[in-house]
């Protein structure tokens, strides 16, 4: 009973020497026959070789209860779920075939046997259970939160795990997804669209990929993580693309949450520093030139902390804030880089109308007052007007000319 390294095995039950040796004759050039004498012995021998046996085959001509047993236990054990059992007989008909076959046996080979017949039956037997381990898996996973799902290189469902409310399908009870492509059954077609884009490029490329996309329909807003890789058969090709979809919409709320904090300013809710770099970063590449700069910073701050307290000038420094709130138009952008220091980003501004907004704000800021101290402000300018300037070298330049009116001020109050 040894197991070939070389030809699929088929495991065949000895119970007619005649039948053995006439199949044997028939099948050799594809399979290796191993034989067993006894029913009772099969099972034993299949925990042990699972993985090396594609088919069972059993004459049912000495029909048994032991033959249920067998069969319900091949049936019930999930080790066993791809490997077929195909019956053999040399009666046209019987109550013993009709009895298996109902307890789970694959097929029934009749006498006589014709090569090329029993060799496809045998095939054919092989690929069902394993399209039948297809739908065992498919039960399984149910299980699990995630939806796995596989594709065809024509983007069409084969299996899938989980029917969520995004689908836009039938209330019928018997309706599937095989077959279908997500243009065909999703409510958000322009996601649907992206989603066959990155199908189709997973098949043309052959590298796998992952995104979060979000998703609002029937009042809900989901966040889902999807992870697409390439599907290959025994020979390395491409036959279609394995997923997985994660619900990641409370992890994604807070993730965005935390990024919405740590982009705040706490004192102000300006955006912070932190953010400062990540934002000009986006509008340089998207080349909203030219850009202006200006660098601001609280006039008298220390005398104010000194006189009142750090709480008065932390209200100083919120009402220089809402200066820049009355002014700065809703395409720029205010950020707190220090404790009394900011900087304002203006994209695609030419520089007459950002000195516009600069003498806004320096008639503005006589508004405000705190204790008898009048909010004073200075400014500085600059301009990145192409991808060739050096941000640092605009921001160390506004931040000069906003210097320089501080040394101005500061002279004229003491004149």
């Amino acid at each position: 009973m040894e197991v070939s390294a070389n030809k699929k095995n088929l495991l065949i039950i000895e119970n007619d020497e005649v039948l053995c040796r006439e199949f044997h004759s028939i099948v050799s050039d594809i399979y290796h026959l191993i034989e067993i004498p006894d029913i009772v012995e099969v099972i034993p021998y299949l925990s042990e070789h699972k993985d090396d046996i594609s088919a069972v085959l059993y004459n049912i001509h000495n029909f048994s209860t032991e033959d249920e047993g067998f069969l319900n236990e091949m049936n019930e054990d999930i080790r066993f779920s791809s490997i077929p059992v195909l019956l053999i007989t040399g009666e046209q008909e019987s109550d013993a075939e009709t009895k298996m076959l109902t307890l789970g046996a694959m097929d029934c080979i009749h006498k006589p046997f014709h090569r090329e017949a029993v060799k496809k039956q045998i095939e054919n037997a092989i690929r069902l259970a394993d399209s039948m381990s297809y739908q065992d898996v498919e039960r399984m996973l149910k299980d699990l939160p995630s939806n796995i799902y596989l594709k065809d290189t024509e983007c069409r469902y084969i299996f899938c795990t989980h029917y969520w409310h995004h689908l836009d399908r039938s209330d019928d009870p018997n309706w599937t997804i095989r077959g279908k492509t997500d243009v065909e059954i999703r409510k958000d077609k322009e996601n649907a669209a992206e989603a066959m884009k990155a199908d189709m490029n997973v098949i043309k490329t052959g590298k796998g990929t992952s995104y979060t996309i979000e998703i609002n329909t029937d009042g809900v807003q989901e966040y889902f993580e999807v992870i697409k890789e390439p599907y290959r058969n025994e020979q390395g090709k491409i036959t279609g693309i394995i997923g997985l979809i994660n619900q990641v919409t409370e992890y994604e709320q807070m993730k965005r949450k935390l990024q919405e904090i740590v982009r705040t300013d706490e004192l102000t809710g300006l955006f912070s520093r932190y953010y400062f770099d990540e934002y000009l970063h986006n509008i340089q590449k998207k080349e909203l030139f030219p850009i202006c700069v200006i660098s601001a910073d609280c006039d008298g701050l220390k005398k104010i902390n000194d006189t009142y307290g750090h709480l008065v000038g932390d209200e100083y420094i919120r009402m220089t804030s809402l200066l820049f709130r009355m002014v700065i138009p809703e395409n720029g952008a205010v950020f707190r880089t220090g404790g009394d220091e900011f900087i304002i980003l203006l994209p695609s501004t030419p520089e007459k109308t950002a000195q516009g907004y600069m003498d806004q704000m320096r008639e503005k800021e006589k508004l405000f007052q705190i204790r008898g101290q009048k909010l004073s402000v200075s400014l500085g300018m600059s301009s990145i007007k192409s991808s060739e300037d050096s941000a640092a070298e605009c921001i160390a330049t506004s931040d000069m000319n906003m210097y320089t009116e501080k040394r101005r001020k500061k002279k004229n109050r003491r004149s």
